[in-house]
């Protein structure tokens, strides 16, 4: 057995090396993630993850082959795996994998199912209030709209619908809700649509009893219930199975349902935000998603826009993240150079926020300089800078104006030569540069006192 770099003061950690230890295990305590070694010696991996999605269906499982499978891949997402990691696997990539699926709270495994809001279910740990956001934390106003839409609506039970692309922040968020709404004492429980067979979603959702399906050897609940009197947000809701999508909408119309294999209805208090990087409305015209289900998510739709389109975010964006994974490797946040800083605001960032995160992690986890320079991001220096302003797009005239000179300073040798394209003096450009300099400054922000300055 091996900790893969674990064993510090970081972690608690619990090393098994059969079943029987495993199960040992859970019984004994609660846990934020699993790491199963399928190549283990003493037993079987591939049957302790199917023993542990049974057990404990809520725990996140990330598994390490010792080889890249695409079959052995798409059947540990049979299972329920949310991650799998193919060797040699370098200790900075487990751990980031580990830190992405972790549960915020510690789950168990009961020794027999109790109804969960009775005394036996375990109170929710109290979640410190958080600072209410500033506004002043972006110059962008499509964020700041975004933000203010969030925090008016935290304060009501009403069903949330976010809306983005892939990577703009939406389960941040969605946790920001919930952080600042009268119910943040209680849970924040997510639920992956799309990484789930449908059998094992409606199990993860709804709990199943024993003997509905193969593999369900005890009664489980599923997270509806450990998200009692708190929130449930369901991500990427328009990868929800249409077998599943009539008792999602019974949850939402009568909060009652039923677990897996049980004819029993049981209530559930919960509140339910979503997101989706979908068109749901097409999706409702191609006949793949229910109509009377969307218009009960989109009592209130909150759309996150993409990084692209609030370029003033980005290099607060990124020193935050620089900021965060330093920590995490234990020496002081080296910084950007003014190079640096020109590529990354010239990149178009197709990947939103969580690309920006992944180059910048890369970056500063590779880098040996005494800050990160042009030459620690190869991946963007291979591309073109592409801004996502268009002509006749709903923005200010002084948001398209800082736009168009960035971009335009970013693919120019000099500055003489940048001022000569955009056809101003080489003082108006350093005017107006300082200018935008002091702008972003007020961008820095922790990652927990704005919701559109994360990824998802």
């Amino acid at each position: 057995m091996t900790a893969w770099g674990f064993g510090s003061e970081s972690y608690q950690l619990t090393l098994a090396n059969s079943r029987r230890a495993v199960g040992e295990a859970i019984e004994a305590g609660a846990f934020q993630a699993a790491c199963i070694d399928l190549r283990m010696q003493e037993d079987d991996g591939m049957g302790i993850v199917d023993f542990l999605r049974a057990r404990v269906p809520q725990l996140p499982v990330i598994a390490l082959t010792g080889r890249n499978d695409r079959r052995l891949a798409a059947g540990l997402r049979q299972r329920g795996v949310c991650a799998a990691l193919a060797g040699p696997i370098a200790i900075e990539n487990l751990h980031a994998t580990v830190r992405a699926h972790a549960l915020a709270e510690p789950v168990g495994s009961p020794a027999a199912p109790v109804d969960p809001p009775a005394a036996t279910m375990a109170p929710a740990q109290p979640r410190p209030r958080l600072p209410e956001p500033s506004m002043a934390l972006t110059n962008d106003e499509s964020a700041r709209r975004t933000l203010e839409v969030a925090l008016r609506a935290a304060n009501s039970n009403a069903a949330i619908l976010i809306l983005g692309e892939t990577g703009t922040g939406k389960s941040v968020l969605a946790q920001t809700i919930h952080d600042h709404s009268p119910l943040r004492q209680r849970p924040f429980v997510t639920v992956n649509c799309p990484c789930l067979s449908h059998e094992l979603l409606q199990s993860d959702l709804f709990g199943h009893v024993r003997g509905a399906f193969t593999g369900a050897v005890q009664d489980t609940w599923g997270k509806v219930a450990v998200a009692e009197g708190g929130t449930l947000f369901l991500d990427e809701i328009g990868d929800l199975p249409m077998s599943v999508q009539p008792k999602l909408l019974r949850l939402l119309q009568e909060k009652q349902y039923e677990r897996v294999g049980e004819t029993t209805s049981r209530r559930a208090n919960v509140r339910i935000i979503a997101a989706t990087n979908r068109d749901l409305k097409r999706e409702v015209a191609a006949g793949r998603f229910r109509e009377d289900l969307y218009y009960r998510l989109n009592v209130i739709a909150i759309d996150v826009p993409p990084l692209r389109s609030r370029p003033f975010q980005i290099m607060g964006a990124a020193e935050s993240f620089l900021e965060a994974v330093s920590h995490q490797l234990g020496r002081p946040s080296p910084g950007f150079t003014d190079q640096a800083r020109r590529l990354l605001e010239g990149h178009a960032w197709p990947g939103n926020l969580r690309e920006l995160r992944n180059v910048v992690e890369r970056a500063a986890i590779l880098s040996t300089g005494s800050a990160l320079d042009a030459s620690d991001f190869p991946s963007l220096l291979t591309e073109p800078a592409v801004t996502g302003y268009q002509i006749g797009g709903l923005i200010s005239l002084q948001a398209l104006e800082t736009a168009h000179i960035r971009m335009i300073v970013a693919s120019t040798p000099s500055l003489e030569e940048a001022a000569r394209i955009l056809q101003i003096d080489k003082s108006t450009l350093y005017r107006k540069r300082k200018a935008m300099a002091i702008g972003a400054g007020k961008l820095e922000t922790s990652s927990l006192e704005c919701a559109v300055a994360l990824s998802s």
